[in-house]
């Protein structure tokens, strides 16, 4: 199989109130994948993400100190980060994204199979007990339809349509974002390519169907501070306006690799139980073991807030 790989720069401008915003995405030449090639410099004369290596659509690289590893069809992306002061903002982020080859035959299947799949995760939101960790394999294969089964401005589903695909996720509440907080990042900076990818000849759409830049935006940064190793809890709990404490391993790809799973157990674990009064007790107390055998260590809300009443 054949894979493509991008890289993307976005920035944002904001100078006495007159703010700007772009994003250029480019090709990375065959002759960048090897071993110290610079992904960036395709769109940034500044800025350097060196590769390490690129084996069957596996793209391993470094950036800022960091070892990155992504998989085929996978989003990578940086935080937008840059200079502020009272009278100009300026910030820049990066993305890059390894694109298996797609088969044009296949295209209608691909938008037939969205709309089957989009349906069922709006059954899994509406169920008692808001089952949206039913959704997680589903919003994966939604999501790898969307970024490597289709072009971004194909015939049969366009990049406006791409992006409301995208946007139904975060405004139907199809997933709880804490529990797969990079699936979602992957989705929002989907959206962003397919933003600046739309064209007067795209599908009109009831403007209640996309996110706002500012939404977007918004739910963003939330993410990126949430999953940041360097954020604190206190500083987390600020930021949110929450009181509750959380175990930190909530946080961290080990918890967003095992939570359906873990989730999926537990359902059947408790089938049967009555899901009233102190049934969150019960369901701690699975979910704890659960984790457990997925190797994961886990303080339930109870015990990390003693001091609080929960029924």
């Amino acid at each position: 199989m054949n894979y493509s790989v991008y890289a993307v720069r976005c920035w944002e401008t904001n100078d006495m109130g007159i703010a700007s915003r772009g994003i250029a995405r480019k090709e990375v030449p065959e002759t960048t994948l090897v071993p110290g090639g610079n992904l960036l410099e395709v769109v940034s004369e500044e800025h350097s993400a060196k590769v390490i290596s690129f084996e069957k659509g596996v793209l391993v690289f470094e950036y800022m100190g960091e070892k990155v590893t992504l998989q085929p069809g996978h989003i990578w992306h940086c935080p937008m980060h840059g200079v502020y002061n009272p009278y100009i903002s300026e910030s820049e982020g990066f993305m890059v994204s390894v694109i298996p080859e797609h088969d044009p035959s296949k295209e209608e299947k691909a938008e037939d199979r969205l709309v089957e799949l989009l349906g069922q995760m709006r059954k899994n939101a509406a169920e008692e007990g808001w089952q949206v960790w039913k959704n997680i394999p589903l919003a994966r294969e939604f999501f790898d339809i969307l970024h490597n089964r289709l072009p971004l401005g194909g015939k049969h589903v366009d990049a406006t349509g791409i992006m409301v695909c995208c946007d139904s996720i975060f405004i139907e509440d199809l997933l709880n974002q804490r529990d797969v907080p990079r699936l979602c990042l992957e989705f929002l900076q989907l959206r962003k390519l397919a933003d600046k990818a739309r064209t007067a000849e795209d599908e009109k759409y009831d403007p209640s169907c996309i996110l706002g830049v500012k939404e977007a935006d918004r739910i963003q940064n939330k993410l990126d501070f949430y999953i940041d190793p360097k954020v604190t809890m206190e500083w987390w709990l600020e930021y949110t306006h929450g009181h509750l404490l959380f175990d930190p391993v909530e946080r961290t790809p080990e918890w967003e690799e095992a939570v359906y799973d873990v989730e999926k157990e537990c359902d059947r674990l408790l089938r049967g139980e009555p899901r009233g009064m102190g049934f969150c007790f019960a369901y701690w107390s699975a979910k704890r073991k659960v984790l457990a055998r997925h190797g994961i260590e886990w303080r339930s809300p109870h015990q990390m807030n003693p001091r609080v009443m929960f029924d």
